[in-house]
């Protein structure tokens, strides 16, 4: 009895100090909600396989040892309480952060500023304006709370569909995390402003399409009003958080639970739309390059170009190391780089869609630790990455290329592209239309390959040798 009485002391006892905290803690949320429209926590857990357990409301945005770090939109805190899980409230902003604002173009010279939306806007339409020659200003979609999401066309015959591959890089689709944006604003302005004076920017430029989508939630960066960031929040308008809201392969159609919001539909006919060779999507709250796949760990199936994945990845961080800060891009993996899943499942990313679902290669660059980073800590971060951002643009001029036509007509064919005992689960890709071009990204080896299309007879090319950094034209 003695022992049994002390247990429940103990039990009492922590389950009181439990109450304590959580109900501090539960004080801290709610000023964060009258701020954000959402809360940022964190937790811990003995294993991952406990974050199996967990509902799809909760949105898993790191994970450093056993402590998780995570997101739950205001509709659904009271759901978090009831799971009585003790958590802490973290902060989205460092200590000393100045978010300090450009109200007018110009006080983007010095790229140590977030635009106010005007300003945003203003910019993208110069870019277009300038260089008609080298741009071309599309709309993907609406936000909706009104805001246009846009997107920069870059290369050398913007109004023509030539033979070559397109890359997209998008920006910000967590709207708290602002890093991004203002650093693919600033790579659209690079690729411009270098073009007539840089033999590598003219490179990338005339032989590829870039298309640059510096702020993909502008509903939640601009959530406290279009001139400030200060109240960004991480989902759009509706709660719904874009990086778990898409088609997943292990999940279904809609594994948050959400039908699809606008914002997503838009993207989804977007990519569809462009049949991307590869692309880019920035992030914060961490700082790694993670590839495909979110939905499967590497013991569970690895993308078929795994080791190109790894190829490039490295590229990346080791650019980003030689210009980075001792620690910088090594929070989550001391090499920089992670598959997806061996961090945490992320069912529904955009990464995963547009990898399995449009065949593309899509990896989820994470930027920052702080998501609301100090304005002046910005340019540093285009200094540590923009190198790394140029190499990932000409990984897609590598590999093997070409057209398929009728033999007959010459007309252009939309054709399989499968890589012969290489290929597997969406990893094909297909010749695009208007022109018939493919593009296949794949590291050095000897490989085979199948043409194939509805009506036609196959073709096989065996002994196709490519080299790293090399361009092979079948």
């Amino acid at each position: 009895m003695k022992y049994l009485f002390v247990t429940i002391i103990l039990v009492a006892s922590i389950n009181f100090i439990f109450g304590q905290k959580n109900s501090s803690e539960k004080a801290k949320a709610y000023n964060q909600i009258s701020t954000y429209n959402d809360v940022y926590f964190k937790f811990n857990v003995t294993s991952k396989a406990e974050l199996d357990q967990l509902p799809q409301y909760i949105s898993i945005d790191n994970i450093v040892g056993t402590t998780v770090y995570a997101y739950v939109h205001k509709n659904h805190f009271s759901e978090l309480l009831a799971l009585n899980i003790p958590f802490e409230v973290v902060s989205k902003t460092s200590d000393s952060k100045a978010l300090t604002m450009a109200t007018t173009v110009a006080q983007m010279a010095n790229w140590d500023r977030y635009p106010t939306y005007s300003v945003y806007v203003q910019m993208m339409q110069n870019f277009a304006t300038n260089y008609p020659t080298l741009c071309k200003l599309d709309t993907i979609g609406t936000s909706q709370n009104g805001r246009l999401i846009l997107v920069l066309k870059i290369t050398d015959n913007p109004n023509v569909a030539e033979n070559e591959p397109r890359v997209f890089f998008s920006g910000t689709m967590h709207g708290d995390e602002v890093t991004g944006g203002v650093l693919l604003l600033r790579l659209a302005d690079y690729l411009l402003s270098n073009y007539s004076t840089s033999a590598r920017v003219r490179d990338i430029v005339n032989n590829e399409e870039v298309w640059i989508n510096p702020f993909s939630n502008p509903d939640g960066t601009y959530a406290g009003g279009d001139n400030t960031v200060a109240n960004a929040t991480r989902e759009l308008a509706n709660g719904v958080d874009p990086n778990r809201n898409y088609p997943n392969p292990v999940q279904g159609q809609h594994p948050d639970g959400s039908s699809w919001a606008p914002e997503t539909v838009a993207m989804m006919n977007f990519g569809a739309a462009h049949n991307f060779t590869m692309s880019l999507n920035t992030h914060g709250g961490a700082e790694v390059f993670n590839f495909p796949w979110d939905s499967w760990t590497s013991a569970q199936k690895t993308h078929a170009d795994d080791s190109w994945w790894q190829y490039v990845g490295h590229e990346y961080a080791d650019t980003v190391f030689l210009y980075g800060t001792s620690t910088y891009f090594k929070g989550v993996s001391s090499n920089g780089i992670t598959e997806g899943a061996d961090w945490y499942y992320a069912y529904g990313s955009r990464q995963d869609y547009f990898t399995y679902y449009l065949l593309g290669r899509e990896v989820t660059v994470e930027l920052s630790n702080t998501k609301l980073l100090d304005a002046a800590q910005l340019p540093n971060h285009w200094n540590y990455n923009y190198r790394s951002f140029l190499n990932y643009l000409r990984q897609a001029k590598y590999g093997i290329h070409g057209v398929v036509t009728d033999a007959c007509s010459g007309l252009p064919v939309k054709a399989k592209i499968f890589i012969n005992s290489h290929d597997r689960d969406s990893s094909h890709v297909y010749s695009s239309l208007p022109v018939g071009d493919y593009h296949r990204p794949i590291l050095a080896g000897t490989y085979s390959m199948t043409v194939s299309a509805p009506g036609y007879q196959s073709q096989t090319i065996n002994n196709i040798t490519v080299a790293n950094k090399a361009t092979v034209i079948k």
